[in-house]
């Protein structure tokens, strides 16, 4: 598909980090496994309904229906293409399969039981989030209008997030985002911890502050503010009530009492930023997603990146210790490069059994300006 030959992840761990050249397929395979898993989402609700007596369902499995207008420009015509995204829990696997142009129906048709469930959200982090401070007007008429699908999504979530948020800490930068409501009006202020400044609209702060803000914003309130209970209500209970089925509704499990989890799935996180910001970024979001998390929910992130920093970053992270630092369990993190189409995986192990992320081959081009500076400056 692309740029992207054989890709396999055998588990996809709570930190899952890709990093490679421009036009080496990370954001593709990103938005090749967000379909899949919504897709698996849409096949969880399916099961739910039908596990409660609700055989007739809405949510049908039709790639066709599902793809984003730059996925139909890979999956159109191509023959040659397999995806196979499997969740094992309890044991149990259960898979949603794309092969000869269709979705296999033998592997969605197989049941899911109550205890294998998952109320599953989705979240895009677009790396064009730098055009919401910029925005003519952020009220919730922008979700209707025509734009870059994936920009929509980080759109939609972003407002919803600032409906919720008054303030949200941008301790990466000592800034902090303030949002002011005034009926369905919003304005956004940036302002600084020290006070050293007085604050200022959000939409005239530097590219690195409003290209960055979003994401701390939007993790935020997927980590402690997001409704499930709203979610379930949207998508399984308006749906009863829709198609009349309500009747026929007998639930051996209550949908609150399924197990709930949010993917976020991050473009970029180091635009425009400096690279220790890029580091402090990380410790933000890894804080709030893993540390800070409220007790009904997991989150999972999978970040794509061009930045070394970031990849570096990382052996900091699952070393460092402290109750209140940002840290990572090294069974939690993944690390791989896209390179000629393939993945490889860069968590290492040394000679002592230490485990590490593996920079090396991170760190050629450095060494090859030096090599070339060093040739240059002896050949006067």
């Amino acid at each position: 598909m692309g740029p992207l030959r054989d890709i396999f992840i055998e588990d996809i761990r709570p930190m899952t980090i890709l990093i490679g050249e421009s036009g080496s397929g990370k954001s593709l395979l990103m938005k090749t496994l967000i379909l899949f898993r919504y897709i698996y989402k849409m096949l969880n609700i399916r099961w739910y309904l039908k596990n409660s007596n609700v055989n007739k369902s809405r949510f049908k499995l039709t790639i066709g229906n599902l793809l984003s207008p730059e996925l139909k420009h890979y999956f159109k015509d191509n023959k040659q293409l397999e995806v196979e995204y499997t969740v094992e829990i309890n044991g149990n696997k259960h898979s949603v399969t794309y092969r000869n142009g269709t979705i296999n129906r033998s592997a969605t048709d197989k049941a899911i039981p109550n205890e294998d469930l998952i109320f599953l959200k989705e979240c895009w982090i677009s790396e064009m989030r730098n055009i919401i401070p910029d925005w003519d007007s952020f009220t919730h008429n922008i979700k209707k209008r025509n734009l870059n699908y994936y920009f929509q999504e980080t759109l939609n979530d972003f407002l919803d997030a600032s409906d919720k948020l008054k303030n949200i800490p941008l301790n990466y930068l000592g800034l902090s985002l303030d949002i002011e409501k005034k009926g369905e009006h919003k304005k956004y202020f940036i302002k600084p911890f020290d006070d050293s400044y007085p604050p200022i609209e959000w939409k005239y702060a530097s590219s690195g502050i409003q290209t960055s803000s979003s994401i701390p914003t939007i993790v935020d309130y997927f980590a402690n503010s997001f409704s499930f209970k709203e979610a379930i209500g949207r998508s399984i209970i308006s749906y009863l009530y829709e198609t009349d089925t309500l009747r026929l509704y007998k639930p051996e499990l209550e949908p609150m009492d399924m197990k709930k989890m949010v993917h976020i799935h991050i473009e970029e996180p180091e635009l425009n930023l400096y690279p220790t910001a890029q580091c402090r970024l990380m410790d933000s979001i890894t804080k709030e997603a893993f540390m800070s998390v409220a007790e009904d929910r997991e989150l999972r992130l999978i970040i794509a990146t061009h930045s070394p920093y970031i990849i570096n970053y990382l052996n900091v992270l699952i070393n460092r210790k402290g109750r209140n630092k940002a840290r990572i369990d090294k069974a939690n993190l993944a690390v791989y490069r896209i390179y000629d189409g393939m993945l490889q995986n860069l968590i290492a192990t040394d000679e002592e059994g230490l485990i590490f992320v593996d920079t090396q081959d991170l760190t050629e081009q450095m060494e090859d300006i030096m090599t070339e500076y060093e040739y240059l400056t002896n050949h006067k």
